[in-house]
């Protein structure tokens, strides 16, 4: 009797602290509060009547809501910030001048020429490797690393 009383009292908590979201497209959500009502139409005009007391009618147009939940996404693919996958995928000024922007130029693009390339990210090591061949020609107009 008791674990039929417990179970019955388990899912009533549970209907009761159900909450309806609501899933676009776009992967964003939206939680419908207590005692607030959706409307879900394929209408591209959709409308609300009010009636008033003398006998009149109002029509207003209703719009879509644009509300959405705040949710944090992680940046896709683009590895930490700051980090060589972070630099390489961000596309300068494709926000702006913002904080990403201004990142973006003092740890990825060192020898400020506006492109990430080997020359900001590679440390040349004075030994004869292919990579080291083409730093110098490539950043250093052909000359071997001289230390400095």
């Amino acid at each position: 009797m008791r674990t039929i009383v417990a179970a019955m009292a388990a899912l009533f908590t549970m209907v009761l602290s159900a909450k309806t979201v609501i899933l676009y497209d776009d992967g964003t959500q939206y939680t419908v509060e207590q005692n607030e009502k959706v409307y879900v139409s394929d209408y591209s005009q959709l409308y609300r009547l009010k009636r008033w007391g003398s006998g009149d009618m109002e029509l207003r147009k209703v719009l879509p809501s644009l509300k959405r939940d705040h949710v944090y996404q992680e940046p896709s693919g683009e590895g930490d910030f700051g980090s060589p996958q972070w630099c390489e995928t961000y596309v300068p000024w494709s926000e702006g001048l913002n904080f990403n922007m201004t990142a973006w130029q003092k740890v990825c693009d060192v020898n400020d020429d506006g492109v990430y390339d080997m020359c900001d990210y590679y440390e040349p090591t004075g030994i004869s490797t292919f990579e080291e061949i083409e730093w110098q020609d490539k950043c250093n107009d052909g000359q071997p690393w001289d230390g400095s």
